[in-house]
């Protein structure tokens, strides 16, 4: 069987975030019923997981669903990470990001992407964010699966003064026309507590509005300060609290 939504579930709004064979994520199950509809999605998820179609599931919920929590923890599902997504609209608001800086940016071509994957690992590391469960590598192939083709024009080398600065892939999210994400955003670690978080988030907004968003919707661990201060500068309001577990496949465990 192969994994996917029904109709009523995404009628509900639920989403899935589909990276197979290396992740499937779903967000937006607060508007189900906790049984049986929540059951049986996470019944569907292990019959993915234990039939090798996924090696991880995630699940996202409102951090005050304590039902829903406990049944994810019944079902072997453990806590990942905890956060607070930001929205912001950008609808009588034409972005920028500090055209008068030295801040440059450039479209990576997928004959540089080594070069281009060895900055984005270097940019996750000493994060306050949960570290991915994957290598760079496999996260780039299970973003392309999620995202489709606009991979190819999503993915930018941010530059300071000529130097390399971080990344930033923004996209629209799969299934939408306007919501804007920022896959990732990264600033190089010699960089950081210099203030280049900002201007490179401005960066992301303005790109994603170039792309046709006329929102965003970005999320930071509930950990990560600076991250939040972020938002909050580039005037994005918190709008849910969220935790999300995970649960791994029987071969990743075994392996572990």
């Amino acid at each position: 069987m192969v994994f996917s939504l029904n109709e009523h579930e995404e009628q509900l709004g639920v989403k899935l975030l589909d990276g197979r064979p290396y992740y499937l994520s779903i967000e937006g199950v607060d508007k189900l019923k906790r049984s049986p509809e929540f059951d049986l999605l996470l019944d569907r998820l292990s019959v993915a997981l234990e039939s090798k179609e996924v090696l991880h599931c995630t699940v996202t919920v409102e951090a005050s669903s304590e039902l829903k929590i406990q049944v994810l923890e019944n079902n072997f599902f453990a806590l990942k990470s905890e956060s607070i997504e930001y929205y912001k609209s950008f609808h009588m608001e034409k972005m920028h990001f500090n055209h008068n800086s030295s801040i440059t940016y450039k479209l990576v071509d997928e004959r540089d992407i080594k070069l281009f994957l060895e900055l984005w690992q270097a940019c996750s590391e000493g994060t306050l964010n949960a570290p991915s469960a994957h290598p760079i590598e496999m996260q780039y192939e299970a973003m392309k699966q999620e995202i489709g083709e606009q991979y190819k024009s999503s993915c930018y080398s941010v530059y300071w003064n000529k130097n390399l600065l971080g990344v930033v892939i923004p996209i629209i999210e799969p299934g939408t026309e306007e919501e804007g994400r920022l896959f990732y955003m990264g600033v190089l670690p010699q960089q950081r507590g210099k203030g280049f978080g900002k201007l490179l988030h401005q960066l992301g907004l303005f790109l994603l509005q170039e792309k046709g968003a006329t929102y965003y919707i970005g999320s930071t661990g509930i950990e990560n300060k600076p991250m939040q201060q972020i938002f909050q500068y580039n005037d994005c309001h918190p709008v849910f609290h969220a935790v999300t577990y995970t649960k791994a496949s029987s071969e990743v465990r075994n392996l572990s």
